[in-house]
């Protein structure tokens, strides 16, 4: 009778450990937000993708804008070559390619990193080819025009801001003196 019992208990102390454990993991590794959402390999990270429709998701915008966030970890420079959108339809970046440099987030400042044509339904699979990273495929969704999205552009102005770069003070340096 014991036997069933404990094992019965250490399985759902595996089970709530390991649920626990991958719940953290999970919520530090991807933040929270209404775009998708990738990592590629240990050099590119991409975060709230998504496509800016109109006020009135039965009649879509023939172009719509194409948000995100790209943040290239590695210590050399990365391009983002192109997007394909499955179904049809086209993408153009608005850096052709996009440039990536090491240590920064490229998408930052509410400005478009592209525009889509001939965008079909609520969620787009898409596909984003690097020059160095592997390709990788997102379900991008299509926000309607309202709230905190009402007032973001329409259509990239120049090429996407860039945040400058991270960097630690150096250690051990002596502080100046007068």
């Amino acid at each position: 009778m014991m036997r069933p019992i404990a094992a019965a208990v250490a399985v759902v102390a595996l089970a709530v450990s390991g649920c626990t454990v991958a719940g953290f993991d999970e919520a530090n590794r991807v933040p929270q937000n209404d775009g998708a959402n990738a990592n590629v390999g240990d050099s590119l990270s991409l975060r709230n993708i998504f496509l800016l429709g109109g006020t009135d998701s039965a009649s879509p915008p023939a172009q719509q804008a194409l948000f995100g966030v790209i943040v290239n970890d590695a210590q050399r420079p990365d391009q983002l070559e192109r997007i394909t959108m499955e179904g049809g339809g086209t993408v153009q970046l608005a850096g052709q390619p996009l440039a990536l440099p090491p240590d920064q987030a490229v998408g930052t400042g509410n400005k478009p990193i592209g525009t889509a044509t001939g965008v079909r339904g609520n969620v787009v699979p898409m596909t984003f080819t690097f020059r160095e990273a592997k390709p990788v495929r997102l379900m991008v969704p299509v926000m309607t025009r309202t709230g905190h999205f009402a007032n973001l552009p329409s259509a990239p102005a120049g090429p996407p801001a860039s945040a400058p770069p991270v960097t630690a003070p150096p250690t051990g340096s002596p502080s100046p003196t007068g």
